[in-house]
């Protein structure tokens, strides 16, 4: 087992307490891991970039099997029966044997393709009305036979999608590169409503990365386009929206919890609490760090990952610090990026963007969302390790 840090918060960071926290069990994928795990009992399913999937036993953290697919994984994996279903970057859909790896069969969509360098997931499929729906980066909505991978339907939205379906009162939600959330017909594919984000100034396509979140009738769903838009389930019709004023993209799937809309943000490093009712600014603090998986609440406190390879909980009332949890893959780098005040250093020389990206991914970013059961938080990280972590 590894031991790593935590830090506990008490009032305001005066005197914070370092103190070793053994993880549960590390596994080390030898891959970048982008997608969430699954869970199912005491199995984990988890896949990365180097195409490898794998099912953890959760109690050892030892693979139990391990199946190699043809290119980089990056969504998470669904359940279905007896199958374990997943994509990866060569458009595929692959259904294996949830207890074995034996492959049942492969489903080939259109071209898939990463859009830019912050295009980091994928779509994952989604099991329901006795069907798999899936997406791809070639613009198709596709429902399957879940026996044989055959195709039922699909829906062409005109632009790639990278995000994990959404079923939702009869309505399956999905939105795209070009800034459009469609709601269909589970059934047919027939289209139900269709929404146009609004664009901005710099990012004209507002591009829609992660699933949306439905609660009470609303969509919530974060764009590129600095908003986070609330929609009706119904017709589709805007009803409020927040836009980030220092101009961050907003990725992260929200968290609704007692009223409040938690989610984070990219280039301001900001994680918000908006009222629910409204849209209004509740609290707001600065983590230094992207956060793109999306908030759980626990206990008294709001976790949420980083990229700079931390789980962060804050008070849901004040946004407080509470405690940090860091990866040793993290403490090591964490001085190439940061000063001893957790400040980004000033004295960096970055060139390039893919320098930039270079010089975060040595953190081993947590850029999903954990899962959290039984008190213990399970998540991947690119620095290629699983992690099973006990929560204090």
């Amino acid at each position: 087992m590894k031991k790593s840090v935590w830090t506990l918060f008490v009032g305001f960071l005066i005197a914070p307490c370092l103190f070793a926290q053994e993880n549960l069990w590390e596994f080390d994928t030898h891959a970048p891991i982008h997608a969430s795990p699954t869970l199912e009992r005491e199995n984990l399913f988890i896949g990365n970039k180097g195409g490898t999937f794998y099912s953890l036993n959760t109690n050892s953290g030892k693979a139990n099997w391990q199946f190699q697919s043809k290119s980089p994984i990056l969504a998470e994996a669904a359940i279905w029966n007896d199958l374990v279903l997943f994509g990866n970057e060569n458009g595929q859909l692959t259904a294996l044997k949830k207890d074995n790896g034996k492959l049942e069969w492969i489903f080939q969509a259109g071209e898939e393709h990463a859009i830019d360098l912050w295009d980091y997931f994928r779509s994952g499929p989604l099991p329901g009305n006795d069907k798999i729906f899936w997406a791809s980066g070639d613009g198709h909505v596709y429902a399957l036979y879940p026996k044989t991978g055959e195709v039922i339907w699909k829906f062409d939205t005109g632009a790639a999608i990278h995000m994990t379906p959404v079923l939702e009162d009869g309505k399956l939600l999905i939105g795209n590169f070009k800034g459009q959330v469609y709601a269909l017909e589970p059934e047919t594919g027939d289209l139900i409503w269709k929404f146009q984000a609004i664009g901005s100034r710099y990012f004209p396509n507002a591009e829609f990365q992660k699933s949306p979140l439905v609660k009470d009738g609303k969509v919530y769903i974060g764009s590129r386009d600095l908003n986070l838009y609330v929609l009706d389930l119904e017709t589709g019709r805007g009803i409020w929206h927040f836009t980030e004023q220092g101009g961050s993209w907003i990725i992260a799937s929200p968290l609704i919890h007692d009223g409040a809309v938690y989610f984070g943000s990219s280039d301001t490093y900001r994680f918000y609490a908006l009222d629910e009712k409204t849209g209004k600014e509740k609290w707001s603090i600065v983590t230094f760090t992207r956060s793109y998986g999306s908030p759980i609440a626990f206990k008294d406190w709001i976790i949420f990952p980083g990229f700079d390879g931390k789980i962060r909980a804050v008070s849901p009332g004040s946004g407080a610090l509470e405690w940090e949890y860091q990866t040793q893959t993290s403490l090591e780098n964490y001085p190439k990026l940061y000063d001893e005040a957790g400040k980004f250093r000033t004295d960096l020389q970055i060139n390039s963007a893919e320098d930039a990206e270079t010089l975060i991914d040595s953190l081993g970013p947590i850029i999903n969302t954990p899962v959290l059961n039984n008190e213990t938080l399970y998540f991947g990280s690119l620095d290629g390790k699983v992690y099973a972590l006990k929560l204090p």
